[in-house]
């Protein structure tokens, strides 16, 4: 189990107005948004990546898939 303090009053007032004591819906809203952030930085990856010519062409992508999947 993780626990998280918050010392921000103004945060934990908006917390607790929005989820008051329901302690699950807090941990799955916040796990969507540790997944999000993880997608995002994926992304920003990728785009650096493509930005320096790393990118891999969809033929070869697509050509990868079938065999796996074939």
């Amino acid at each position: 189990m993780l626990n998280i303090q918050v010392n921000n009053p103004e945060l934990e007032k908006s917390i607790q107005q929005t989820y008051g004591d329901d302690s699950q819906s807090i941990a799955n809203d916040f796990l969507m948004f540790i997944k999000a952030q993880s997608v995002k930085k994926d992304i920003e990856i990728s785009i650096k990546q493509l930005d320096e010519g790393k990118g891999v062409p969809l033929v070869s992508v697509m050509e990868g898939i079938r065999s796996k999947y074939e």
